[in-house]
């Protein structure tokens, strides 16, 4: 009989464990091959375990929400639900997708069995969540959450065994941030921009990539700080965060950390502005700089930067004499 234990953010099944988000790569690496089966409509993949009656489910669609909550890791890391195929019934009937066997086995939350009184209603059946003490002795939801398929209130244990279909889903709880945004200039030399888009390539490479430039600014972070409710779910620039590092002061004894800047559709700054931003026009990219700004950075040897050789033959002219490489990173054909 198999066992799967649901944990405060994680799973165990059958002594294997599994921290959420999970990725398929530790996927196999505890449990084996899947078959994997990619739904063309909904753009999700299912990763089904014939043999325990599980499938797991991951989609690029649940990486946004996995920002918001601070639980992101990589785009990897798209698998945070799996379904418990008790019954041998269809669960989701816009999907052809169900494992060749029944799961057969117990569910268990942290090694207690479900309390049936403590379940509410949900639609197609029953939600449970309890509650844990977390780390600062404070009581908080389960990070992972069971619903279980029933159109009966019959007992869902038949002993320890499970008799309901579940889907077991990962749902973090972002934390709170106690980082202050308000600007506020040092009391030292600040580093000089001319041009706007430069100066957030130098921000990326300090904050995101360094770590070493501070406050780390997060979108929904600054949103709470500020008491606002802006719409993040766009491609187009919010201005409160385009304003935030427009006026940002970086200090100069950061230049000096400043050797290469590689910049890519993905980069973190440009998910700050424009959260859902496909990289693919050309709102952050820059072709020429002015001497001043450059000769600040007396480290950089190479910069990748957005458009084609073409675009960039200007940028390129100016910094070979100060030694500096720049490669094109055409996003659209030339």
């Amino acid at each position: 009989m198999s066992t799967v234990d649901i944990l405060d953010n994680a799973v165990r099944i059958n002594g294997h464990f599994l921290r959420f988000p999970v990725s398929y790569d530790e996927l196999k690496a505890e449990l084996g091959e899947a078959r994997v089966c990619f739904n063309e409509r909904f753009r999700d993949t299912d990763y089904v375990y014939d043999e325990l009656g599980i499938i797991f489910n991951g989609s690029p669609a649940y990486l946004n929400n996995l920002k918001k909550k601070k639980a992101y890791i990589d785009n990897e890391h798209m698998i945070i639900s799996l379904t418990l195929y008790v019954t041998g019934r269809q669960v989701y009937g816009f999907k052809d997708t169900k494992p060749e066997k029944q799961y057969e086995g117990t569910l268990t939350f942290s090694g207690q069995n479900i309390i049936q009184e403590k379940m509410w209603r949900s639609p197609g059946g029953y939600g449970y969540q309890p509650n844990i003490v977390n780390g600062e002795g404070k009581e908080v939801l389960n990070h992972v959450s069971a619903s279980l398929y029933s159109d009966d209130d019959q007992p869902i244990y038949d002993g320890d065994r499970i008799t309901k279909d579940v889907n077991i889903t990962f749902k973090p709880e972002r934390p709170k941030s106690n980082e202050n945004f308000n600007i506020v200039i040092p009391d030292e030399e600040c580093l000089v921009f001319d041009t706007y888009n430069f100066k957030l390539a130098v921000v990326n490479e300090l904050m995101y990539n360094q770590l070493v430039l501070k406050p780390y600014f997060d979108i929904y972070d600054y949103m709470a700080f500020k008491k606002a409710h802006w719409n993040l779910e766009t491609d187009k620039n919010i201005r409160a965060a385009v304003k935030y590092f427009k006026e940002l002061p970086v200090p100069a004894r950061f230049a000096d950390l400043v050797a290469k800047i590689e910049m890519d559709g993905s980069d973190e700054i440009y998910m700050q502005i424009a959260p859902e931003w496909d990289g693919r026009d050309d709102r952050f990219d820059f072709h020429k700089l002015t001497e001043r700004e450059i000769s600040q950075f007396r480290n950089l040897k190479k910069m990748t930067v957005f458009g084609n050789s073409r675009d960039t033959a200007g940028l390129k002219k100016m910094c070979e004499p100060l030694g500096i490489e720049v490669e094109p990173l055409a996003v659209t054909a030339e």
